[in-house]
């Protein structure tokens, strides 16, 4: 395959699974099916098959492309600033983006990385913070996981099924959450010596 028709398919792919996202917010996830995105773009099977092996592949890349867009900004290096405001802001925006989507939350808990997708970028910034490498990995992790824990309890019931404010609770545990972190990193921190 040649470099043009490599770029081709890349940009055929990416405007599939945006149909895809469109398609989600039509039918939602169990109405969601390589058939129906394949009589929505007025393709056939085939043509599908050849950038997604399996639904599964289809969903994987749904959710990256779903956050893509808006976290590429936030995880811009120039752009990251104070770990913990970062961190904080990503979480926000990782919220609200699968809040945006019908299902969103649930695509997301059912996907799997794809190859594109690498921890390394995102740790960078708490590793310069102080963290080592296993904590600033966990740390992403629990964050991400809180906020989809939120994100998923919230699309799953209506707003009269809430007792409280869904957002102010994400706030309350997503700031103490970060608290806890920024605690952990200071004890783990050599007191700076005076020099006499």
């Amino acid at each position: 395959m040649g470099t043009g028709e490599g770029v081709r398919m890349v940009v055929r792919r990416d405007g599939y699974v945006r149909a895809a996202l469109e398609l989600l917010d039509e039918v939602g996830l169990d109405g969601l099916s390589l058939r129906k995105l394949g009589e929505k773009l007025g393709v056939r099977g085939p043509a599908l098959y050849t950038h997604f092996k399996s639904k599964q592949a289809l969903l994987d890349r749904m959710a990256e492309t779903m956050l893509d867009d808006n976290l590429a900004p936030l995880d811009d290096a120039a752009a990251m600033g104070d770990w913990a405001e970062w961190l904080t802001r990503r979480a926000r925006t990782i919220r609200r983006t699968l809040l945006s989507y019908r299902d969103g939350a649930r695509l997301h808990a059912c996907s799997r990385p794809t190859e594109r997708s690498a921890m390394t970028p995102l740790i960078k910034p708490l590793l310069e913070a102080g963290f080592t490498g296993e904590d600033a990995t966990h740390a992403i992790l629990a964050v991400s996981r809180y906020t989809l824990g939120c994100a998923i309890d919230e699309q799953q019931h209506t707003e009269s099924d809430h007792a409280e404010d869904p957002a102010a609770s994400f706030e309350y545990g997503l700031s103490r959450l970060i608290a806890g972190l920024r605690a952990d990193v200071d004890v783990a921190k050599p007191p700076d010596q005076d020099v006499a």
